[in-house]
């Protein structure tokens, strides 16, 4: 891949959080009236696993989890990246939309990143995939319409963008990603890769909307070039090779001595 080729995946966020208990969506819990931008959030038990299945289905260049997952690493890495997949927390802060990020281990970043700050970046990015809750929701204006994450990525220069409509769950979120990239790898175009990702969570999980529905494609539905990874492992490839090589060579000693006798 080309510099502006790369996967760039970021998600199951580091947050100080007491509790033992996991988030079942991908939302804010709770708003501090006292301290501004001080939230309650509960981490993700399942991103982290559809980051690692996503990495695993398109050979993700840049995978960044739990600490590593902060703001800075992905306004790094994001103008390099053909597609873009956060597998987070999102939030409505007095009508703007936030995404969190790892911020305990960030010193140039507060871990929320804004409509505005994506404006400022200049992407090129062909896919922009946000995984966490109401991602698509923003300010109404009569003129623009929606102004929040998805008109943001697109004036930084994204070509489709995934959002979501309202808050999801944790679980079943992860699922239905699983699919939609898996799809994608298929060569299936992204509209149709979305849509079949979800005809098949529908079949082996559940019919209810709420789980499935909430993610909508904006922008250039074309298919991708992705580099599905191999069926089989190097391992493999190579005795598979020193086998086709011995077979080859007991042929040629074989017909060489068989000349020889003759």
């Amino acid at each position: 891949m080309t510099n502006n080729d790369k996967v760039l995946i970021v998600g199951d966020p580091a947050i100080d959080s007491q509790s033992r208990e996991f988030a079942e969506r991908r939302g804010l819990l709770e708003e501090s009236i006292s301290s501004p931008r001080s939230f309650t959030l509960l981490p993700l038990k399942y991103s982290g696993e559809e980051v690692n299945m996503i990495g695993k289905i398109i050979k993700a260049d840049n995978i960044f989890l739990n600490k590593d997952a902060t703001e800075t690493n992905f306004k790094v890495n994001a103008e390099l990246s053909k597609i873009i997949h956060l597998s987070t927390h999102s939030l409505l802060y007095k009508k703007q939309p936030l995404i969190f990020f790892s911020n305990f281990y960030d010193p140039e970043n507060d871990g929320f990143l804004e409509a505005s700050e994506i404006v400022q970046l200049k992407l090129n990015s062909d896919l922009v995939v946000l995984s966490s809750c109401s991602s698509g929701l923003g300010k109404l204006d009569e003129s623009e319409g929606i102004i929040g994450m998805t008109k943001a990525f697109f004036d930084a220069g994204t070509k489709s963008v995934i959002v979501s409509l309202w808050e999801v769950n944790d679980k079943y979120t992860s699922k239905l990603m699983t699919m939609f990239y898996q799809k994608l790898s298929e060569g299936y175009d992204k509209s149709e890769a979305l849509r079949m990702a979800k005809v098949e969570f529908i079949k082996k999980h559940s019919a209810n909307p709420y789980f499935w529905a909430a993610f909508v494609l904006s922008g250039n539905t074309s298919r991708l070039k992705l580099e599905s990874p191999s069926a089989f492992s190097p391992y493999v490839t190579l005795i598979l090779s020193i086998i086709l090589i011995s077979i080859v060579a007991y042929f040629f000693i074989r017909r060489k001595r068989r000349i020889q006798i003759f």
